[in-house]
């Protein structure tokens, strides 16, 4: 009995020991992982991330507002604190070397390490301080440079810092709306830099139409949104995240102020911090707690974390404020809601697609595609996966393979190239026979030319290919190329004479529904994308088709016009024959395009579209017999009405299922008490 409560006293005390201490060490992860596919929806996947530890004492002194953390080229972390006045240094293993003090600071913000320098940001004295990397002597301090700007009350009052290999410093300061500052080695001004666009609410776009200049000057400005952080990379390309914008947050500049990152790219509201690793990941955290990874193109490999509303769950933050990476890719957190350092270490999934971008990075492409392959293994969906062996496959010559990966992943631009190169084999291969069989198709026309005119066989072809037009159907079918040539006359015949029959013209609504579907179907993916919805949108467009008919039918009416429905409709069935006509044509010539020709594709289809708008107009206004005036008159009201029986529909669909939703529960009330 003694033993057991030995035991059980040890266990308790090592309990209380592990949990009292000030570093922290765990392995689970309290988190899911996201990534993006090919639509940019997130998707679950591995765990990228598990966290490791937690640091709240460095040096025997506890932190008190620790602000900033910065790895430096040879893995050392800077962690700033502005309360304690201090900058402390550790190694890798979180252990502590030295820090780094003044009496020149008051209220430190945060740093930048060059390989000879370290910068220190002092937000209270609005000074820059640079000291000697080894001795921590202070070499110079960067004020308010002497500028004009400056002069005329432009406050300048630094927060954060990024030094490129020049020397040329780009700054970081608080409310400055035109972006970043730029300053030379010696803290002169140079320009501003990597400012956000601004945003101009529509109401605001359109009062400014009626407004005069002097009145629009007594209006309140708009300013654009200041970025929150800044970071740069080997390249010198300088990245900056702004938490007040979740559209493209993240920003990648190059030095003509360019920005590379797609303006699609997956992020949010409330991100602080960012930093680019060795390896050229982008990393940023949110004040929610979530943590970004992006590679150097701006897509999203991994999201985990998470809020702490407890601040009990290890591994998810409180008020995150500050990230960085080591060359291991093992991430520092500086969590200023605990006041402690967070670290992530990445698991071997993580490692596999690093490693992976690596190797191909570096040249080696048959590594990387080992590498693509063995992360396949624990997610068969991770979309960068397949656009990464796709990228290997494709720089081996392995065009096949590329294009089946690239297709898994949904890659447009991977597609095309891939495609461009299979094409350009296949031309290659078979260019002799294509000429051959142009060849024999020449000759065959000539001689089918010659013959018929010596035999005249093709006549009794002719009447026999007449002899079809005996039935309607087939007869209405053909009048369609009648129609196309002369449309003016064809609104003549269909509205007068009672050309077509309504069941033909329906048929031609059936075909154009069919249409509808093989564009979506079958049309090349670089120009359609899968659409998920396509039944649900088709039966969208067809009440919208039946609205109009509809709507301009009653208008038509009320407004003295003289077709009847039957013409109204008929004409319209014909108006839409190009449809039949041209998008197959399109679709199949799609399959052999690629990006670069995206022009032959667009080209027939608007064309087509303008080719339908101008026969409209014309039908509305020959088969009522309108001037043009009247017909603009008669199509701007007739959509006004389409909008006001939509809302109608709306209304009474709502109602309706209200209502049903009532009867359901007083039905199933009664059955229970009957």
């Amino acid at each position: 009995m003694r033993r057991i409560w030995k035991l059980t006293i040890i266990m308790l005390s090592s309990v209380f020991i592990l949990f009292s201490s000030n570093t922290s060490v765990f392995a689970q992860s309290p988190y899911y992982t996201y990534t993006s596919d090919h639509n940019g929806k997130l998707i679950d996947t591995q765990t990228a991330y598990n966290p490791v530890q937690q640091l709240g004492v460095i040096n025997g002194e506890r932190l008190k507002t620790a602000e900033h953390a910065f790895v430096d080229e040879e893995d050392y972390i800077y962690i700033t604190d502005s309360t304690l006045n201090k900058v402390f240094i550790l190694d890798k293993e979180l252990q502590f070397v030295r820090e780094l003090t003044s009496e020149k600071f008051s209220a430190i913000k945060s740093t930048f390490v060059t390989e000879n320098e370290i910068y220190v940001v002092d937000s209270f004295e609005s000074k820059i301080y640079v000291f000697d990397k080894v001795t921590h002597e202070l070499v110079k301090e960067i004020g308010e440079p002497d500028s004009p700007i400056f002069k005329e009350g432009y406050k300048f009052s630094p927060t954060h810092i990024a030094v490129d290999i020049r020397g040329n410093m780009y700054v970081r300061n608080n409310e400055s709306v035109n972006g970043l500052l730029m300053l030379n080695r010696e803290g002169e001004f140079i320009t501003f830099f990597g400012a956000n666009p601004l945003k101009v609410p529509l109401l605001d776009q359109i009062r400014s139409f009626f407004l005069t200049k002097k009145q629009e000057k007594k209006l309140e400005k708009v300013f654009p949104d200041v970025p929150s952080n800044i970071a740069i990379d080997a390249k010198g390309f300088l990245y900056t995240v702004t938490s007040s914008v979740e559209k493209n947050p993240i920003k990648k500049f190059n030095v003509s102020g360019t920005n590379y990152f797609p303006d699609k790219m997956i992020g949010t509201f409330g991100m602080e911090s960012i930093f680019v690793s060795k390896n050229n990941n982008v990393y940023a955290v949110s004040s929610d707690g979530w943590i970004f990874e992006y590679n150097s193109e701006g897509d999203l490999l991994f999201l985990f974390g998470g809020k702490d509303f407890s601040s009990s769950r290890f591994g998810l933050l409180n008020r995150p404020v500050s990230i960085a990476a080591t060359s291991t890719d093992e991430l520092i957190v500086i969590d200023q809601g605990q006041n402690l350092i967070q670290t992530y270490a990445p698991t071997k999934f993580a490692d596999s697609v690093h490693e992976a971008m690596n190797a191909y990075q570096d040249g080696e492409y048959t590594n990387s595609k080992d590498l693509w392959a063995y992360t396949l293994k624990y997610n068969s969906i991770f979309d960068n996966a397949h656009i990464g062996l796709g990228d290997a496959y494709l720089r081996e010559g392995e065009y096949q393979k590329a294009y089946e990966e690239y297709n898994d992943a949904n890659d447009t631009t991977g597609i095309s190239e891939a495609f461009w190169e299979i094409r350009q084999e296949w031309f290659q291969q078979h260019l002799q026979t294509i000429f051959q069989l142009l060849l024999v198709t020449l000759l065959v026309w000539l001689t089918n030319k010659y013959l018929n005119k010596k035999y005249r066989y093709l006549e009794k072809f002719a009447q026999k290919w007449n002899s079809l037009k005996r039935f309607k159907m087939v007869d209405d079918f053909l009048y369609i190329f009648s129609f196309l040539k002369r449309p003016l006359d064809g609104f003549y015949e269909i509205h007068r004479e009672k050309r077509v029959a309504k069941r033909s013209s329906t048929l031609l609504f059936i075909l154009c529904v069919g249409v509808y579907l093989l564009y979506y179907k079958y049309t090349n993916l670089l120009f359609v994308p899968v659409n998920e919805y396509i039944l649900y949108e088709l039966m969208i467009v067809v009440f919208l088709f039946i609205l109009w008919l509809v709507s301009s039918y009653l208008v038509a009416t009320i407004s003295d016009g003289e077709g009847s429905f039957s013409s109204v409709y008929n004409g319209t069935a014909y108006v839409l024959s190009p449809l039949i006509l041209v998008v197959p044509i399109v679709v199949l010539v799609s399959n052999g395009l690629t990006l670069e020709q995206i022009v032959f594709f667009k080209l027939p289809l608007q064309a087509m579209f303008v080719w339908i708008a101008f026969m409209l107009f014309f039908m509305i206004k020959d088969i009522h017999n309108y001037h043009v005036g009247e017909t603009f008159s008669v199509i701007v009201k007739s959509v006004f009405t389409m909008l006001i029986i939509g809302l109608f529909l709306f209304v009474l669909y709502s109602v309706g299922n209200q209502l049903i939703s009532f009867l359901f529960d007083v039905v199933t009330e009664v059955s229970k008490r009957w």
